[in-house]
């Protein structure tokens, strides 16, 4: 799980659609903040001409009532009732009714400001004038404190024609008299229904969100598109590693993703031509080197003179150990091998048994089972050097293998004396050996080694023991 999470966020499809979202979230909420300031402005002032508009009606409507006998109110009230949809709803009561909202905002502040500024001027014989807001379900009309919602609806719903809305109802109380007040409820327009500016609302929100959606959709479908090329190529370069002849990438997607395919078979089809020409050239070496070598040995057998022959034998058993060990180098780091699962643990098995044939010398520390994917006479020839190096050195060898998460690690310990530092890197060179005079060999095993381990995303390398002895460790990649 954890593995393919960390695969998921270092994709590139995932980098760039988070990024793309990213960004296209804060494009819309720097292009929201714009309109939200130019709509704000525009709506405060539709507002105002709308409160304008909407008390120089109440105080038109005020005044007709106060200039009307008393007894011809009551009379002109029952009329406006159950005529219906006015989106007034007037009546007179004996007292000031408590309807405001609980809270308020700079909006509905300066609703009531303007309202009361206007009224003040504009209505005659006023003692008190009192604006508020109120809300469907919380407005009181009559004297006994009753609400709106309690009415019949041709009363209610006809007078302020509100239907299923829930608009802001201005609430405008005038004394008339001592026992007289004039009330009047009106509902504010629709688009001014919420009493404060909303920055984005619902349907704002699911547009941005479905906007999004889609152009990253498109995004991640369209990167889909160009890393299937891309994805190919590390296929193609990851077999390469394995195997000489790879097929060709076919060059598809974008411009600089075709170049790069192009230049890829190109360099393949090099190393091909590098790898032949490479055969071609050891295998004549080989041939042109090996008839005079022969020829040499053969004429040494004819010297007469003892010290003499032992001492052009000695020359020419180096020159054919030379040859032989470079010959050897290029077999044995040659990538036409295929890949196939390998069981280590047969692999070990197989080299202990042929160094304690006859001597206990290897001693293993192994699992039920190791399936690894590779060559498998290039794993056989690094696991018999390494041993066999560890059997010259120190005399026997303990060997261990380890399944680790993503890699195979494999330590052969011997109990020999151990390597100074400063010789732990130079081993790996070809023909470097630290006594050459105690032991035989073409110093190049360890190179091989590490170069079998290398081509299968691994490693090797050497440390002393605590105590005593060389640690060989080699490291082998479980996915090549």
């Amino acid at each position: 799980m954890r593995t393919l999470a960390l695969s998921l966020f270092t994709s590139i499809r995932f980098r760039i659609g988070v990024t793309l979202l990213i960004v296209i979230v804060i494009a819309q909420l720097i292009a929201g903040l714009i309109w939200y300031q130019t709509s704000a402005q525009k709506e405060q002032e539709s507002l105002q001409k709308t409160v304008q508009s909407l008390t120089s009606n109440v105080a038109d409507t005020y005044n007709y009532f106060e200039a009307l006998p008393v007894s011809y109110r009551y009379l002109i009230l029952n009329q406006i009732r159950e005529m219906g949809g006015t989106r007034f709803f007037i009546s007179i009561n004996q007292r000031k009714l408590d309807v405001g909202l609980p809270t308020q905002t700079a909006r509905t502040a300066m609703i009531l400001d303007q309202a009361s500024t206007r009224l003040s001027k504009s209505v005659r014989h006023a003692q008190h004038i009192d604006v508020a807001l109120s809300r469907r379900q919380d407005l009181k009309v009559f004297n006994s404190g009753i609400k709106l919602e309690a009415l019949p609806a041709i009363w209610a719903d006809y007078s302020l024609a509100l239907g299923d809305l829930d608009l802001p109802i201005v609430v405008v109380q005038i004394q008339m008299s001592q026992s007289e007040w004039f009330y009047l409820a009106a509902t504010l327009p629709v688009p001014f229904s919420a009493l404060s500016p909303q920055f984005i609302d619902q349907k704002q929100l699911v547009f941005l969100g479905i906007s999004s959606l889609l152009l990253v959709f498109c995004t991640v479908w369209l990167l889909r598109l160009e890393i299937r090329p891309i994805r190919r190529l590390a296929k193609a370069a990851t077999l390469m590693s394995g195997q000489l002849y790879v097929e060709e990438v076919q060059e598809e997607g974008s411009k600089e993703t075709r170049a790069a395919v192009r230049a890829f078979n190109k360099m393949q089809r090099r190393i091909r031509a590098y790898i032949r020409d490479r055969e071609m050239l050891f295998g004549a070496i080989s041939h042109d080197l090996k008839t005079p070598l022969a020829c040499m040995k053969l004429r040494t057998e004819m010297l007469e003179d003892d010290a003499e022959r032992q001492k052009f034998e000695t020359v020419l058993t180096e020159f054919d150990v030379l040859l032989e060990g470079a010959l050897q180098c290029i077999r044995e780091t040659d990538i036409h091998e295929d890949v196939e699962w390998i069981n280590l643990v047969d692999t070990l098995e197989q080299c202990a048994a042929y160094y304690n044939r006859s001597k206990h010398k290897v001693q293993l520390s192994l699992p039920v089972e190791s399936r690894f994917l590779g060559k498998p006479l290039a794993i056989k020839r690094c696991l018999y050097n390494v041993i066999d190096n560890a059997i010259k050195y120190g005399g026997s060898a303990e060997v261990g293998l380890y399944d680790g998460h993503d890699k195979v690690v494999i330590q052969v310990r011997d109990f020999g004396p151990g390597l100074d530092k400063k010789w732990q890197e130079k081993v790996f060179e070809p023909y470097f050996r630290v006594d050459a005079t105690t032991h035989t060999g073409s110093g190049l095993g360890l190179t091989i080694s590490r170069s079998i381990a290398r081509s299968h995303g691994g490693d090797l390398y050497v440390e002393n023991h605590s105590t005593q002895g060389l640690i060989i460790t080699i490291q082998l990649a479980c996915e090549l």
